[in-house]
């Protein structure tokens, strides 16, 4: 008796196509994953980071300006409705200005700060108006006088920003 064994193709064996398929599929991950990286923004949140660092003491002065003065505000917003109201508390100010720059900066992503005019209306009210949603997350809300970067003052404040808010801005100087 004698036995004859016919021999497959190796196309025909499913061990082999097993052991192509590993190094295969890294092969393709490593392609995707590196056309993410070229492909996604860092989105650093400030370039000039030094110079920043360097500027602390004027930062701190125009905080401790703000507090000579009693300064506070209090903003509300709706993301559904994209107002934003402030109650401007002028404090020790000869009279209200007559708009107020309102910078919204996220904590992470650089690509979504928004700056709003605030216009004055009645009393100590400002109102304005928001032209994207502002994501939850952690966002810095500042409020300043633009007049003069030396002797101005700066209300400032972090806050985790949800559908409705309500952030009250006072210098902690």
């Amino acid at each position: 008796m004698q036995m004859t064994e016919t021999s497959k193709p190796w196309h025909k064996y499913p061990l082999v196509w097993m052991m192509l398929f590993i190094p295969f599929s890294a092969v393709i991950m490593g392609v995707v994953m590196i056309w993410l990286a070229v492909d996604t923004e860092d989105g650093l949140v400030a370039d000039d980071y030094y110079k920043l660092g360097m500027e602390i003491n004027r930062v701190i002065s125009r905080d401790k300006k703000a507090a000579e003065l009693g300064l506070k505000a209090v903003i509300e917003f709706d993301n559904t409705a994209r107002i934003i109201r402030l109650q401007f508390d002028k404090g020790l100010l000869e009279s209200y200005p007559k708009s107020l720059p309102l910078q919204l900066q996220h904590a992470t992503r650089e690509n979504s700060d928004v700056t709003v005019i605030l216009d004055h209306g009645i009393g100590d009210q400002y109102i304005g108006h928001v032209k994207q949603d502002i994501s939850e997350g952690i966002w810095y809300f500042e409020i300043s006088d633009k007049k003069d970067l030396n002797t101005g003052w700066k209300l400032n404040a972090r806050h985790h920003v949800r559908a409705e808010n309500v952030i009250r801005l006072q210098s902690e100087y």
